[in-house]
Parts: structure tokens; C-alpha cells; sequence
């Protein structure tokens, strides 16, 4: 079953609500919004490390209920090899719009790929029985290539949204996207970084194979290459890794590189 709310987090409380999870493990290195999420439904959170590779450094319960993340939209892969391992998968597809549907509940979100201000879209194995109201919040600029400041501020707005059915005017919007032209200029754009920083970069990405990424993660402590950086679109991700991580090797000050161009 395919369900429309107002964001990912929404998705996530949905999912602990319909399974009655009360406890799941999720990645450290993951957005503090999941945090809040989880622990308002009170459900308690098992922290997880994960390796070079983006995959969990340790073995789970059988039963567990695990939260993991497709990083860039890059690691499908992982998904499937989780998901064949483990009964209780749920699959975070926030940055990887175009990824399938792996594990018990799969979410995503619109506005991190498209000039939508919200949005989410849920796959779920079971039925869900609840009954929300429709979703009319007004943002200011939702472009966060344009305006980061303000992506911040709307931030702020959505950290007090309850869960909402998705809004007709973002539904209007995701009608007229060109979902075929977004996947080649994605992919063209990241064949190009690869191509110019492969070398350099400290994370190992995969094959992109028939992966559509969010972005081109790069990490480099190459000085001209930063130079050259300047001025390009960097998405903000996730940088408050601890030093004592051993996430922190491969991912601190990491570069998002973002694949699209002038909406």
C-alpha cells in the first residue's frame, strides 16, 4: 500500500504506530529529526555505527526493527542485502526518491528532490486505519539551492507539523515533474563528478549502476580541489560526527554536491 503524508518523519511515526514498535535500531549517522521522531512516539532507539562501505557494523536480533538509511540514494544494494538478512527492515529512501521499495515500510521525500515545499510518500505492508486532515502549510522559497537561510527557517515550521495527508497543491506540483529528465541530469551530473574528483575522494562509492543519486558526496582534503568547489551548490547534510566515531574517517566535512541545475 502506497500513502501520501507531509513528510518523512510523518512515515516514520506511521510505521512505529502500525507495528507497534517500541524499540528500533537506527544509524548514528542519520538527520536528529528521526530522533525526535522515534522517541515522540516512545519508542526507544538503538544507535548503530556503520562502516566504509555505509553498511551496519554489527549483527542485530532476528526480530529487530531497523532503520537504515540509503545514503545519496547510492547504496540500493545494501537495502536488498539487509532486507534477505533481517524481517523487519525499514528503508529511509529520503535521498533516493527513485530507489524501490525494500523491507516492511519505505519512505521518501519530495521537497530534498523537487521545488516542492513538503511531501512524503509511505509504502507499507500492512493497511493503515487513521484519518488526518490535509496538509496547507505555506513556506516561503522552498529552493534550497537558492536560499539556505530560509530552507532553515522552513526547517523550523515543519519541526512542529503534526502528521498530515500531503497537500493538493504539492500533489498538483509532483504532476507536472519531468521525472525522466530529472533521472539523466541527475546522473549526467554526477558521471561528471566522478569523473573529475573520483581519485580524490575519501568515501567508496559504489557502481551507480541503476541508482538515481540525491548528490555527489565527495571527501577530500585536497586544498585545490576545495578551491575549485567554491561557488558550486553544496547540499548541508550531517556534520556533527564525534572524532571518536569511526564514521568521522570517511564522512566528517563531506561535500553534497548537489545534481541539479536552475529549476
Amino acid at each position: 500500500m502506497i500513502y501520501k503524508f507531509n513528510l518523512g518523519r510523518s512515515c516514520l511515526k506511521i510505521i512505529i504506530r502500525t507495528y507497534g514498535i517500541k524499540e528500533i535500531f537506527i544509524p548514528y549517522y542519520s538527520c536528529k529529526t528521526i530522533w525526535q521522531a522515534v522517541r515522540e512516539e516512545d519508542c526507544k532507539i538503538k544507535f548503530y555505527h556503520i562502516d566504509k562501505d555505509f553498511m551496519p557494523d554489527c549483527e542485530f536480533p532476528k526480530d529487530s526493527y531497523i532503520l537504515y538509511i540509503n545514503y545519496f540514494g547510492l547504496f540500493a544494494g545494501n537495502c536488498k542485502i539487509l532486507s534477505e538478512k533481517y524481517k523487519n527492515i525499514i528503508t529511509d529512501n529520503t535521498q533516493a526518491f527513485y530507489a524501490p521499495n525494500v523491507g516492511i515500510a519505505t519512505f521518501n521525500s519530495l521537497r530534498k528532490f523537487f521545488p516542492v515545499q513538503n511531501g512524503a510518500y509511505l509504502q507499507i505492508e500492512k493497511e493503515i486505519e487513521m484519518n488526518f486532515e490535509q496538509d496547507n502549510l505555506k513556506l516561503q522559497n522552498v529552493k534550497i539551492q537558492k536560499n539556505y537561510d530560509i530552507f532553515k527557517l522552513n526547517e523550523l515550521k515543519l519541526d512542529k507539523e503534526p502528521i498530515k495527508f500531503i497537500s493538493a497543491e504539492v500533489e498538483k506540483q509532483m504532476d507536472d515533474i519531468d521525472f525522466e529528465n530529472d533521472k539523466k541530469r541527475r546522473t549526467k551530473m554526477f558521471n561528471k563528478y566522478a569523473k573529475e574528483f573520483g581519485r580524490y575522494n575519501l568515501i567508496k562509492l559504489p557502481p551507480l549502476e541503476d541508482s538515481i543519486p540525491y548528490c555527489y558526496p565527495l571527501c577530500t582534503n585536497n586544498k585545490e580541489i576545495l578551491q575549485k568547489l567554491s561557488g558550486k551548490t553544496i547540499l548541508r547534510l550531517w556534520d556533527d560526527i564525534p572524532k571518536s566515531f569511526p564514521e568521522y574517517e570517511f564522512l566528517y566535512n563531506v561535500a553534497s554536491l548537489s545534481l541539479t541545475c536552475e529549476w
